[in-house]
């Protein structure tokens, strides 16, 4: 009699369990169903794409900075986002203009160019390419406060990456060299840059100085730079 009350039970059990997996196996695709309604919802909160940016307009708030598992990926803009350029992702800044972010918690900036959108998180304000961020010191911290300023908007006729010309100074495998050279030229100059490309599997850091839609005026600068004691040479972009 009680072997017979045990079989009942084990069945019971058995039945039981079987439920249990069919509904789990139910409710996976409705909770990642779920997730993806919740995450489309999230963006549409967020203000739209292309609004007209007025002079001198500027933002303090926190950055954070993205890039290796998005590397090689398709950005906002269309093209395939690099950890190694100077690109970064805004909620609603046009794509293609450029700012320059200041992290001010150790007086660093760079210049870099929207094409991409983000960040999803609530409180950051611009989230920075790996490059980026490195050249900025917050890779260690993932986040810094920081000033964003436009230079150049889409349709300005001032649009800082039209220019034909700039002049490099240096080109370095090491960062730290690039940055070095930079911070020496800052003292003297304006509108110093680094520039990171790869080539053959390798990063240079580039240092440049100015974007000009003349030669002549790059030229002027070149004999500006060897009085200084800085050989520097044109670049046509």
């Amino acid at each position: 009699m009680n072997s017979f009350i045990i079989r009942i039970e084990c069945a019971i059990m058995q039945n039981n369990m079987k439920r249990s997996v069919v509904l789990f196996l139910v409710t996976i695709p409705f909770l990642f169903s779920c997730a993806s309604v919740s995450r489309k919802n999230s963006l549409k909160s967020y203000p739209p794409e292309g609004i007209e940016v007025p002079k001198g307009y500027s933002q303090i708030g926190v950055a954070s900075w993205y890039g290796v598992e998005e590397h090689g990926r398709q950005a906002a803009s269309g093209e395939r986002f690099s950890m190694y350029g100077y690109t970064a992702a805004h909620r609603s800044l046009p794509i293609e203009t450029v700012v320059r972010v200041t992290n001010l918690e150790n007086g660093r900036d760079i210049v870099v160019r929207i094409n991409d959108r983000g960040p999803f998180i609530e409180g950051r304000i611009i989230d920075l390419s790996y490059a980026a961020a490195k050249a900025l010191d917050m890779i260690g911290d993932g986040t810094a406060k920081v000033k964003v300023e436009v230079i150049s908007a889409p349709g300005r006729k001032s649009n800082y990456f039209q220019a034909k010309y700039t002049v490099q100074i240096g080109s370095f495998r090491d960062r730290k060299n690039a940055l070095s050279l930079k911070e020496e030229l800052n003292r003297r100059l304006n509108n110093v840059q680094v520039d990171a490309i790869e080539l053959d599997g390798d990063i240079f850091h580039r240092v440049r100085i100015g974007r000009f839609s003349k030669k002549h005026d790059a030229e002027k600068l070149v004999v500006e730079l060897r009085e200084l004691g800085y050989n520097g040479r044109v670049i046509q972009e």
